[in-house]
């Protein structure tokens, strides 16, 4: 359930389509390196992992956001870039014998090159909302650590990331 709508097997890869087609477009606009103070990017995003209880999950997300050079140097490669973001995604969990749970989430997010911490909600198909933080290490690939304080506990969560951040006005302006 997805807000109390259904999520369909066809859906999910509709949206699988999607990043990929975000991913090629990425790819083939590739650009000169310069960027201004700030650049707006967008990021698609699949994480895989488990929960504390191995229970298997599933995560798509969106990010909007902007990256900032720290540095006047002239190429983004050699700054050390600083990176806000808001993340919108679905995390679908799998239980053996169980019906599938399915949440929405957002977080606001800060990062470095290597590293970042999150923090928003997740939520449930009724409409309830549990605290959620995170934390991951990585570039295009990423290491997660969340903790998701749910009503009567904090649950752990561990993941693998695959993200790919696109500068809008560099694809757009090629």
């Amino acid at each position: 359930m997805l807000g109390g709508l259904t999520m369909s097997r066809g859906k999910i890869n509709q949206i699988i389509r999607h990043i990929a087609l975000l991913l090629f477009i990425g790819l083939v606009w590739g650009h000169n390196g310069k960027h201004p103070f700030l650049t707006p990017y967008i990021s698609p995003g699949i994480q895989i992992g488990l929960n504390q209880n191995k229970t298997l999950f599933i995560s798509c997300q969106l990010t909007l956001g902007t990256s900032f050079k720290i540095t006047n140097e002239k190429h983004f490669e050699d700054t050390f870039p600083f990176f806000l973001g808001r993340t919108f995604g679905v995390r679908r969990y799998y239980q053996k014998e169980k019906p599938v749970f399915t949440y929405k989430y957002y977080d606001t997010q800060i990062s470095f090159m290597l590293g970042g911490i999150g923090t928003g909600k997740l939520i449930n198909s009724k409409g309830e909302s549990f605290k959620k933080n995170k934390y991951w290490i990585g570039g295009l690939g990423l290491l997660t650590y969340e903790k998701i304080y749910f009503d009567d506990k904090v649950e752990k969560q561990y993941g693998l990331f695959g993200v790919f951040p696109l500068p809008i006005f560099q694809i757009l302006n090629n």
